[in-house]
């Protein structure tokens, strides 16, 4: 199956001097998580929800103070109509994201995939479990975080020897 089988047509594009404010109501009144930063030539950038929260919030920045260029990502990565959705699952697992734009044969967008669209068409539900669990995966791997004490090891653990409190000699 292609994506141009599964994807989005419409493509809302966001003018690369935008500020983020006018971008995040753009997405809240279209109910979607990343908007396309560009024109119906070319694309700019992207710009999701969580570019948001980590770039802007996190930092205590306010939305209607910056400009979208300052918070998208610049390096977009992109897929063909006529790609197979098991090459672009594939893509996703690597570059660990859920969404990507598609171009036609001369490179001009045409539309946007999603990992939902993509998962519509998947024959199993363990598949779709299974690509989500790849896509999803943090970017620390889970061995560093299995070697890691958790919170409840660490409250357990018996404290250094120099902080242990000393016996009276009453």
């Amino acid at each position: 199956m292609k994506v141009s089988d599964v994807m989005t047509r419409a493509i809302d594009f966001v003018d690369p001097s935008a500020s983020v404010q006018a971008a995040a109501t753009q997405m809240a009144e279209l109910d979607v998580g990343a908007v396309v930063i560009g024109t119906a030539d070319k694309i700019e950038g992207i710009l999701t929800d969580r570019d948001i929260i980590v770039r802007l919030v996190v930092e205590g920045i306010h939305p209607g103070r910056i400009g979208v260029r300052e918070v998208m990502t610049g390096e977009v990565v992109t897929c063909r109509a006529d790609d197979e959705i098991e090459q672009v699952f594939a893509t996703m697992r690597e570059n660990q994201f859920r969404r990507m734009p598609v171009l036609d044969g001369d490179g001009k967008p045409v539309g946007i995939v999603t990992m939902s669209d993509l998962a519509k068409h998947v024959e199993s539900p363990e598949k779709v479990a299974e690509k989500l669990r790849e896509i999803s995966e943090p970017h620390r791997s889970r061995e560093a975080a299995a070697e890691e004490p958790t919170a409840k090891e660490v409250g357990d653990a018996e404290p250094p020897a120099e902080s242990k409190p000393k016996a009276s000699a009453a």
